[in-house]
């Protein structure tokens, strides 16, 4: 079953289908609802980055800041869909049931990444 969830700004058709999706095959369901998760948890930490940023200037308006939480937004769902930073792989490695395709394929994902490690510069 192919993921319906979009790849556009996070909206409730898309967690609706979601949540169908999960309903009905809840083990193919796992990593979209995994990539879903970093999403939210990467969008929760754009927002505390920009927090820390201090205001004024001139691009300091409400309009301004409704058009940068849309774009974290789409930014957290585009890093998510394309790896992010991992958690959503950790996540489903923990959900996913020993032995299943979807186990097997995330600890050869997670060798082939530890193979491709840059050298280290040690001068």
């Amino acid at each position: 079953m192919t993921s319906s969830i979009g790849s556009n700004y996070h909206g409730f058709s898309d967690l609706a289908a979601l949540k169908k999706e999960a309903a009905e095959s809840p083990r193919e369901a796992i990593m979209p609802v995994a990539r879903q998760f970093e999403s939210v948890f990467l969008n929760m930490m754009l927002k505390s980055m920009r927090e820390t940023v201090g205001e004024g200037g001139l691009f300091d308006n409400e309009s301004m800041k409704t058009y940068q939480g849309m774009f974290d937004n789409q930014l957290a769902l585009s890093l998510s869909q394309q790896g992010g930073i991992g958690l959503a792989e950790s996540i489903a490695k923990q959900l996913a049931p020993e032995g299943s395709a979807l186990q097997s394929s995330l600890h050869s994902q997670s060798a082939q990444a530890a193979a491709i490690k840059p050298p280290r510069d040690d001068s």
